[in-house]
C-alpha cells in the first residue's frame, strides 16, 4: 500500500527522495514476487530485520543512548519497546497470550541502541519533509514517529475513526487524532454546516439503532469444533504445498528469508487449526455452568469491563499502563459501590489464545463474573449501570446508550465531556470517579452531533482494511465497483488525495 501511495504521490507533489521502512522479510519477498514491476529500488529501504539479526554485535553503550534520550526530549525508551509485542513478549504473541520476553535486558538494550543508529542514519540519508504511517506496532516505527518529532518533521500517522468507512491523520501516533479534536473544539465557536450537521445527525440515527459496524472490524463466523478441527487437518494433510511449506520455514530461519521476529508458518498453523479449537472446547466446557447469560443480566447490579485482544495498539501504544488486565479488573472491582458486580466478557477472538487458568483468576475475584463470550454486547451494555474500557469500541457504544463511560487509556473520543465519559489516571482516584460519574452523569447529544461532524470533516472515506490491507474476514465500507484491481486504484487514489491534502494544508 505505501508503496504505490509513495508512486501515487510523486506525481501530485515534489518527492525527490523516498525511505520506506519495512518490518517484516517474507512479506517484502512476497510483494516483490507477485509484482515484478515494482520500484522498491527507487527507494531508500529500512530493513528491520537487519536490526534484529545483527543486534549480538552491538556493545551496550549507556553514554550514547543517554544522547539519544536527550535529543528526542524522552525520559526513556520503554514506550518505545513495549509497544513492540515481540520484544516484551513471545514470538508466538501474535496468535497465542504469551507474555515471556524473549531477550534479556541487555539483548533489549542492544536491540534498541541498534535501531536507534540505524533510524538516524536512515533520516540524514533520506532527509523527509513528512513521514506517512500506519499506527505504531514496532520498536522502529516508535523510534522514526520520536526523531520525525523531535527534527520537527510532519506526521501523518493514518488510523480508523470506527465510524463506517472514515480514516484519519494524526500528527502523532497516540489517541486521539488531533485533527479531530482541534476541529471538535472550533466547532464550540464556529457554525457546522448544515450538510455536515446532516451527516452527523444520519450517522447518529444508524448509532442510535445499534448499528456500529465500521470498514475493517472483525465479522464472526460461527463453525462447529469437530467441522473446524477436520476441516482444517484435512487441508494440511492433503496440500500439494507441504515441501514448499518445510523449505521457506527452513529460509525464514537460516536462509534469505531470515528474520528472528517471523513465527513462521508450521506453528501459527498448528496452532489456529488444532491447538486453538481444542483450547475453545476446553474453555467451554469447564465454564460455561460458571457464566452468566444474556437471559441472566438483568437480574445482576453490574458494572461492565469488556477484555482486549492482546496484543494490540490499545493495550500496547495507547493503555501501556494496563496491560495487566487482571490487575486492571482487580483494581476496578474493588472500586465499585457496595454491592455492584462487574461482569467480564472477553473478546470473541481471543478464545482459545488465552488458558483457561486466565480465567479462573478473574473468577477468583470475590464480586467478579464472567459474561458468556457468545452474548452480543449490545445486551450487557443495555442492562448495565457503568461501562469501563483501556481503550475500546465498547465505551465509545455505551456513550450512544446513554451509559457512563470511564476510561483508562487514551482513546478517540476522551475528549467528550466529563458527564458522559472520565478518563482515570490513576487508580487512587477510581472510586471517586466512578461514584462521580455515576451520580452526576449527564447525557450531551449536541456533544456527540459535535464529535460526529468532526471526525466526517476532518476524515477519508476509505475501504482501507477490506482492500488497501487485503484482510479476510472484515467488513467492507463502500461498495466495491468493478475489478479488484479497479478497486484498489480507486482506493489508493482516494488515500493519495487526501494525503496530499492533509500535506499541503499542515
Amino acid at each position: 500500500m505505501f508503496h504505490d501511495l509513495a508512486l501515487k504521490l510523486q506525481h501530485q507533489i515534489d518527492l525527490n527522495n523516498i525511505g520506506l521502512a519495512v518490518s517484516h522479510r517474507r512479506s517484502v519477498a512476497d510483494f516483490q514476487k507477485s509484482n515484478p514491476g515494482n520500484q522498491l529500488d527507487k527507494f531508500q529501504i529500512l530493513a528491520e530485520w537487519e536490526i534484529t539479526n545483527d543486534y549480538q554485535n552491538t556493545q551496550v553503550d549507556y553514554e550514547l543512548l543517554d544522547h539519544y534520550q536527550k535529543i528526542l526530549n524522552i525520559p526513556n525508551f520503554w514506550d518505545a519497546i513495549i509497544s513492540d509485542r515481540r520484544l516484551m513478549q513471545n514470538i508466538r504473541a501474535t496468535y497465542f497470550q504469551d507474555y515471556r520476553s524473549p531477550y534479556t535486558h541487555t539483548e533489549l538494550l542492544q536491540i534498541l541502541q541498534t535501531a536507534l543508529i540505524r533510524v538516524e542514519k536512515f533520516f540524514n540519508s533520506v532527509q523527509p519533509k513528512v513521514v506517512i504511517s500506519f499506527i505504531c506496532v514496532t520498536l522502529t516505527e516508535y523510534l522514526i514517529h520520536l526523531f520525525a518529532k523531535s527534527r520537527g518533521i510532519q506526521i501523518l500517522n493514518i488510523r480508523t475513526t470506527r465510524i463506517k468507512d472514515f480514516m484519519v491523520f494524526s500528527d502523532d501516533i497516540q489517541e486521539p487524532s488531533n485533527r479531530i479534536q482541534k476541529q471538535y473544539e472550533d466547532f464550540r465557536t464556529t457554525p457546522i454546516e448544515k450538510e455536515l450537521t446532516e451527516q452527523a445527525e444520519a450517522i447518529y440515527k444508524d448509532l442510535v439503532k445499534g448499528i456500529f459496524q465500521y470498514e475493517g472490524v472483525g465479522i464472526k463466523v460461527t463453525r462447529r469444533i469437530h467441522t473446524i478441527i477436520l476441516k482444517n487437518f484435512i487441508r494440511i494433510i492433503k496440500s500439494p504445498k507441504v515441501i514448499k511449506i518445510l523449505f521457506q520455514e527452513f529460509s525464514i530461519k537460516f536462509g534469505r528469508l531470515r528474520d528472528r521476529h517471523d513465527p513462521g508458518l508450521i506453528k501459527p498453523m498448528f496452532h489456529n487449526c488444532l491447538y486453538k479449537p481444542l483450547l475453545k472446547q476446553l474453555i467451554k466446557i469447564n465454564l460455561r455452568n460458571r457464566y452468566v447469560n444474556a437471559a441472566e443480566l438483568s437480574s445482576h447490579n453490574f458494572a461492565f469491563f469488556p477484555l482486549h485482544l492482546e496484543p494490540e495498539v490499545a493495550l500496547l501504544v495507547y493503555g501501556r499502563y494496563n496491560t495487566n488486565q487482571i490487575e486492571v479488573i482487580r483494581n476496578i472491582a474493588s472500586s465499585l459501590p457496595t454491592g455492584m458486580e462487574l461482569l467480564v466478557k472477553d473478546h470473541p477472538k481471543s478464545i482459545g489464545r488465552r488458558t483457561l487458568s486466565y480465567y479462573t483468576k478473574i473468577l477468583e475475584i470475590p464480586n467478579c463474573k464472567l459474561i458468556d463470550p457468545n452474548v452480543p454486547t449490545d445486551p450487557i451494555i443495555n442492562h448495565s449501570k457503568l461501562v469501563l474500557t483501556i481503550g475500546g469500541s465498547a465505551g465509545w457504544e455505551a456513550i450512544i446508550k446513554r451509559k457512563p463511560v470511564v476510561i483508562f487509556g487514551n482513546t478517540a473520543y476522551q475528549f467528550l465531556p466529563s458527564s458522559m465519559v472520565i478518563k482515570i489516571r490513576s487508580f487512587h482516584d477510581l472510586s471517586e470517579s466512578i461514584q462521580n460519574i455515576l451520580y452526576n452523569y449527564q447525557y450531551n447529544k449536541k456533544s456527540v452531533i459535535r464529535y460526529l461532524a468532526s471526525i466526517i470533516s476532518q476524515s477519508q472515506s476509505l475501504n482501507f482494511y477490506s482492500t488497501l490491507l487485503n484482510r479476510d474476514g472484515v467488513a467492507k465500507g463502500s461498495e466495491q465497483h468493478g475489478s479488484e484491481r479497479k478497486e484498489w486504484n480507486d482506493q489508493i487514489t482516494l488515500l493519495a488525495e487526501y494525503t496530499r491534502k492533509c500535506i499541503t494544508n499542515a
